[in-house]
């Protein structure tokens, strides 16, 4: 029997409220990381640990309360606890507001932020397109003073000496060395890390959404892409054929287009950090998310023992206040039976003395 009724009396179990908190969770989990990770600038070990600190601190609110609710043994002390937690849940809750709060505000802005992502990143498009011509140039100006060299060989022999010209088949020559600059300026290299950047710029277009912040939100990571690729077209221009004109300076690093760019990402990343306010969409899914991580506490159900002696708003029982109007009544008739008892003692000494008398 006793085994039987322990049994019975377990009340903690996992329910369909569990899937719907758990699935509340989840939710809050990737907005909060979402905010958290647009705020600090685009640091993912932040944004992950305080979301981790914050999943504990509901769990452990929320689901806590609905075991202690559950408890078969401790009644007493577990009550305390589950009051605790109760109070602490909106606390928690409102804690993880903030940065779930902060994704909703970005995401209020979010057709001017994906134009201007896009933007930017085709501004780094451009600066290829600005190296092309920049080589072109170059090497077209390069064949022309060759030719003006040529031209002007008799006149000025010691300049055609000087550019490496020995006098046999000058047109070879010409080839020859403008290869070798085509070469330089738009080799191989240039033109794989061309084909692999603007592929990438193509797909970020493709996937530019204030809900991917693995792409859109990493600012820090896409600027140093565009440096990176702007500082090895610098770095391969930087080479000079020795019969070039002394007036060559390398590709620039202060093109409109990659300014431009690196800019309009800055820009970005002071959107991503100073929306304020309280978005209208923080407001109804909070107040959903909040009763959906409750749902385990409202399914759950207490301890048939305990259920008439505690509850989560202190306050006197029903049984509690008939139990002390039953000792009341049971004193009261025992004070009766005593003064009746001692009543009747002083009345059968009254007889017996007054028989003597």
């Amino acid at each position: 029997m006793g085994t039987n009724n322990y049994s019975w009396n377990e009340t903690l179990k996992f329910s369909w409220g569990h899937i719907i908190a758990f699935v509340a969770l989840i939710f809050i989990s990737y907005v909060t990381y979402m905010g958290d990770f647009y705020s600090n600038g685009g640091d993912f070990s932040v944004a992950a640990i305080k979301v981790f600190i914050i999943d504990i601190a509901l769990l452990t609110t929320f689901i806590g309360a609905q075991i202690l609710k559950g408890t078969d043994g401790r009644f007493n002390r577990s009550i305390i606890i589950e009051r605790v937690l109760i109070c602490m849940c909106p606390v928690a809750f409102v804690w993880s507001m903030i940065p779930y709060n902060h994704y909703w505000n970005v995401y209020s802005e979010r057709s001017h932020i994906e134009e201007m992502f896009s933007t930017s990143i085709e501004k780094s498009k451009t600066m290829f397109t600005d190296y092309n011509s920049y080589a072109n140039n170059r090497i077209n100006n390069y064949s022309q003073h060759l030719k003006t060299i040529i031209d002007n060989k008799s006149t000025n022999p010691i300049q055609y000496k000087n550019a490496g010209f020995s006098g046999d088949s000058d047109a070879l020559q010409i080839e020859n060395y403008i290869h070798t600059l085509q070469l330089q300026l738009l080799s191989q290299n240039t033109d794989s890390l061309q084909t692999l950047a603007l592929k990438w710029i193509e797909s970020a277009n493709q996937g530019a959404s204030v809900w991917n912040a693995f792409l859109i939100g990493n600012i820090d990571k896409i600027s140093d892409a565009i440096k990176s690729w702007n500082s090895t077209l610098i770095q391969v221009s930087e080479f000079k054929m020795s019969n070039e004109p002394d007036n060559i300076q390398p590709f620039s690093s202060e093109q409109n287009s990659y300014n431009q760019a690196i800019q309009g990402l800055q820009d970005l990343k002071n959107i991503y950090r100073n929306t304020q306010g309280v978005a209208f969409n923080t407001i109804w899914s909070g107040i959903l998310l909040f009763f959906m991580l409750l749902f385990p506490y409202f399914l759950q159900k207490r301890n048939t023992r305990a259920i008439s002696l505690y509850y989560l708003i202190p306050h006197k029982s029903k049984k509690s206040i008939a139990t002390i109007e039953v000792n009341k009544s049971e004193k009261n008739t025992e004070e009766i039976s005593i003064g009746s008892t001692n009543q009747t003692n002083d009345i059968d000494n009254n007889d017996i003395y007054g028989g003597t008398f």
